[in-house]
C-alpha cells in the first residue's frame, strides 16, 4: 500500500485484510493526521518514502520490501470481504494461476451515500519475481522486463469508496491526478481517456468531450476495454451538456457495434427519459429486462436491473399507471435498498392511495423490519415525501426510545412546521444557539429546507444572521441572496437543486405567500427546472 492522509478509512481497509495477508507493507508518503499510527498498529513494516509525483515508483518501492509469492495493491479507501478474500487465498495455493498479472473486480460507490454501483477491472495482483514492476506516472500499468506477460481475471473483488461525492470534494483527487496527466511526456491514447475523466470530474465538460474524442481517434483498436469506457463517458458527457442528438448518433453506432453490452442501451433510454419521451424510453428499459439474461454490464451492473426498474417507476407513475410503479419501484429496492430517492417515490404513492392502517403496517413489516433501515432512516424518508399526511406520520415514532433527544427535539420541530405553528418555532429557533441548530439540522429530519422556508415566513432577523453563518459544503450565497432579495445570479446546479425542494416542500406546506414568492424566482432557473416546476405546479 501507499497513503497519505488516510485516517478516516485506512482502519476499515487493514481490518479486513488482517490475518490472511501473510505480511502488510505500507509506504507512507508524508501523512500529516493519525495514518502511520494506524498502519502501526497492524504491521512493523511502515515506511516512509519522499513523493516525487510518481505513483508507479512510490508502488515499486513498498513492492521492493514484499518478500512474498504474490503481491497485492490495495488502497486505503478500499477493502474486502474477509470471507471471499480468504477463499480465494486458499484457491490461490491449490490451483494457482498459469498468469503472473491478475485483474480484480473493482466495485466501486459513487453517488451521495454511494446509493449507485460501478465496475471495473484493475490489474492489482502480480507474482513478485523481481521482473514484474509499475510504471506510468499515474493510472499506473503493471509490466514485465521480459515484455512477455500472461494475464488473467480472477474472482476476487475489491470495495472502493473513494469516489463517493463526500470523499472526492474532500480530498481534491481530481485536481492532483489533472496536475499529473497534463505534465506527462510522451502521452499515450489511454492518457486522454484518463484526462477525460477528470475533466469531467471537475465539471469541465468541453475540455473532457474534447479528450476523450483525440483518445478515441489515437485508439488502437475498439476491443479495448478502455474505449469502451470512453465512449460511455463520451455519451453521457453530451447529454450532460445537452447535445443530445450527437449523444445518441454516437450510441447507436455503440449499441450495433458492442451489441450484447447493456451500458450503451442503458443510456439511450436515459437520455430518452430525461427528454420526457416516456413512451421511447419505456421500450427500451423494458427491453433491457426482457433481454438481461444475453448481456452484459461493463460500467455498472445496476444498468441490468435495478435503474431500469427505477427509471420505469417514474415513468408508469407518469401515467397514472399506478400498480406497474410500484411493481418496479418495488423490484428496484428488491436489487438496491439503499436508495433513499426510490423509497420515497414509493412511499409517496402507498401513503397517497392506501388507508392509513394499511400503510402504517407496510412500514412496520416491510420497511422497518429490513436490514438497512434504521428507524431515523425511515423518518427522513417519510418526511422528504411530498405530501403532508405522509410527513405528519412520522409523529407517531415521536416517543420510540430508539430515536435520541435531540432526534426527537428534530421531529417535534418538523411536525410544528407541518401544523403551520410559525411563531413558536421561529422564536423558539431564535433563541437558539447556532451549534444546537446546526446539531438539529445536520439530523435532516428537519432540515435546512425547512429552516428556510422558516426564515422566509417569518423574516426574522436572528434567523436570516444564522442562515448567514452556516458552513455548507457546496456554497449556495446566491440562492441565499436572491431569496432575500439581495441579488439576482443564476444558480448553480446545486441552488436549482435546493430551490426546487424549497418549492415542493412550500406545496407540502400549502402556504400560498411562499408558492408566491417562489413562482416569482424560477426565472433563475434553468430551461430543465423550470419544466420540473410547470409539471408539479
Amino acid at each position: 500500500m501507499i497513503v497519505k492522509n488516510e485516517e478516516k478509512v485506512l482502519k476499515r481497509c487493514l481490518e479486513s485484510i488482517k490475518g490472511i495477508a501473510d505480511e502488510i507493507i505500507i509506504a507512507d508518503t508524508g501523512s500529516t493526521d493519525r495514518t502511520k499510527k494506524i498502519a502501526a498498529e497492524f504491521t512493523d513494516a511502515v515506511y516512509d518514502y519522499n513523493w516525487v509525483n510518481d505513483f508507479s515508483k512510490a508502488r515499486n518501492f513498498a513492492a521492493s520490501k514484499a518478500s512474498g509469492e504474490w503481491i497485492l495493491a490495495i488502497d486505503a479507501d478500499e477493502y474486502v470481504d474477509r470471507e471471499e478474500f480468504s477463499e480465494f487465498k486458499k484457491t490461490l495455493l491449490i490451483n494457482p494461476p498459469v498468469a503472473d498479472i491478475l485483474a480484480v473486480q473493482i466495485v466501486n460507490f459513487v453517488g451521495t451515500n454511494g446509493a449507485e454501483t460501478v465496475l471495473n477491472y484493475h490489474e492489482r495482483m502480480y507474482r513478485n519475481d523481481g521482473e514484474l514492476s509499475y510504471f506510468r506516472s499515474i493510472h499506473e500499468l503493471i509490466k514485465s522486463s521480459r515484455g512477455n506477460e500472461k494475464r488473467a481475471l480472477i474472482d476476487l473483488n475489491v470495495y472502493h469508496s473513494g469516489y463517493l461525492k463526500e470523499v472526492v470534494s474532500e480530498k481534491n483527487k481530481s485536481d492532483r491526478n489533472l496536475k499529473l496527466l497534463i505534465n506527462k511526456k510522451n502521452r499515450e491514447p489511454i492518457d486522454y481517456y484518463f484526462l477525460g475523466n477528470e475533466y469531467s470530474q471537475l465539471g469541465m465538460l468541453e475540455k473532457a468531450i474534447e479528450s476523450y474524442k483525440k483518445g478515441y481517434q489515437q485508439k488502437e483498436d475498439m476491443h479495448i476495454d478502455w474505449v469502451k469506457k470512453l465512449l460511455v463517458r463520451l455519451v453521457s458527457c453530451l447529454h450532460a451538456l445537452h447535445r443530445d442528438q450527437e449523444a445518441l448518433e454516437i450510441n447507436e453506432g455503440c449499441i450495433e457495434f458492442y451489441f450484447n453490452l447493456v451500458d450503451f442501451r442503458y443510456l439511450k433510454g436515459k437520455i430518452l427519459f430525461d427528454q420526457r419521451k416516456s413512451t421511447e424510453a419505456i421500450k427500451v428499459f423494458n427491453e433491457i429486462l426482457h433481454s438481461k439474461d444475453n448481456l452484459v454490464a461493463d460500467s455498472s451492473i445496476d444498468y441490468l436491473g435495478y435503474l431500469p426498474h427505477r427509471y420505469l417507476g417514474e415513468l408508469y407513475e407518469k401515467q397514472n399507471e399506478l400498480q406497474l410503479a410500484v411493481h418496479h419501484y418495488s423490484k428496484a429496492l428488491v436489487l438496491n435498498d439503499t436508495d433513499d430517492y426510490v423509497w420515497t417515490k414509493l412511499i409517496g404513492l402507498l401513503g397517497k392511495h392506501s388507508r392509513e392502517d394499511e400503510f402504517l403496517q407496510f412500514i412496520e413489516n416491510k420497511c422497518l423490519k429490513r436490514h438497512n433501515m434504521s428507524l431515523v432512516r425511515l423518518i427522513k424518508i417519510l418526511v422528504a415525501v411530498p405530501i403532508k399526511k405522509v410527513q405528519k406520520l412520522s409523529k407517531n415514532f415521536n416517543q420510540d426510545i430508539r430515536l435520541s433527544v435531540v432526534e426527537r427535539e428534530a421531529l417535534q420541530l418538523k411536525y410544528s412546521l407541518l401544523n403551520g405553528q410559525y411563531e413558536e418555532l421561529t422564536k423558539e429557533l431564535s433563541a437558539c444557539q447556532l451549534n444546537k441548530i446546526i446539531s438539529t439540522l445536520s439530523i435532516g429530519i428537519f432540515s435546512i429546507v425547512d429552516y428556510i422556508l422558516l426564515t422566509l415566513v417569518s423574516n426574522n432577523q436572528i434567523l436570516i444572521s444564522n442562515l448567514n453563518k452556516f458552513k455548507f459544503d457546496v456554497p449556495i450565497d446566491n440562492l441565499i441572496n436572491m431569496l432575500l432579495g439581495k441579488q439576482k445570479k443564476r444558480l448553480s446546479v446545486q441552488e436549482e437543486e435546493l430551490f426546487f425542494s424549497l418549492f415542493k416542500q412550500a406545496y407540502v406546506l400549502n402556504n400560498s405567500m411562499l408558492i408566491e414568492l417562489l413562482k416569482k424566482k424560477r426565472q433563475y432557473l434553468g430551461k430543465d427546472k423550470r419544466l420540473m416546476l410547470k409539471e408539479l405546479i
